[in-house]
């Protein structure tokens, strides 16, 4: 179970910052990660991050799709991989008048990333499929708005009820 001291307030980031974070600790690991269980590993660490800070780890929407949560700034990103590996970093694209400047996104070299680390040691052994079963339990964020939504796909999950549900699961480990 996640749990700690809060990390200091540097956020929100950008998702692929995010991902991008989870790319590098899966290649120190000697592990690939496909597009789902990197969906799942952001969001995960997203609620956890919402449970003991209060405040969201990504600047990007959560939505409900039929695997569960997908954050779609990093389904666009990454989608060329479909179900395989993925094989570069997320990177962002700038215009500023006729210059074009491609960027790695990067966190914060000041963030504590000791949360990040334990999403990682508590989820990364687990396949996408296995994550997006957790996600679908009865109660989840997830399950919540689709079941509200009748399966409609691309409906936002509130950071709050995010918040809610990690946070009850949270106290519950204390």
């Amino acid at each position: 179970m996640i749990s700690g001291p809060s990390m200091p307030s540097l956020g929100p980031y950008d998702s692929k910052a995010v991902a991008n974070y989870f790319l590098n600790l899966a290649e120190r690991d000697g592990k690939t990660l496909d597009s789902m269980k990197l969906q799942k590993l952001v969001y995960f660490a997203h609620g956890w991050y919402l449970a003991v800070n209060g405040q969201p780890l990504i600047d990007d929407i959560v939505e409900a799709w039929q695997y569960g949560p997908v954050i779609p700034t990093l389904y666009h990103e990454f989608k060329e991989f479909g179900g395989g590996a993925i094989t570069r970093m997320a990177k962002t694209v700038v215009v500023s008048g006729s210059k074009i400047r491609v960027s790695v996104p990067e966190l914060d070299p000041r963030m504590d990333t000791d949360l990040l680390n334990k999403v990682w040691e508590t989820y990364g052994d687990m396949s996408g499929f296995q994550l997006s079963n957790l996600t679908h339990a009865p109660g989840t964020p997830w399950e919540q708005i689709w079941t509200i939504n009748e399966g409609r796909k691309n409906v936002d999950i509130p950071d709050d009820l995010i918040k809610t549900f990690f946070t009850a699961h949270l106290n519950a480990a204390e």
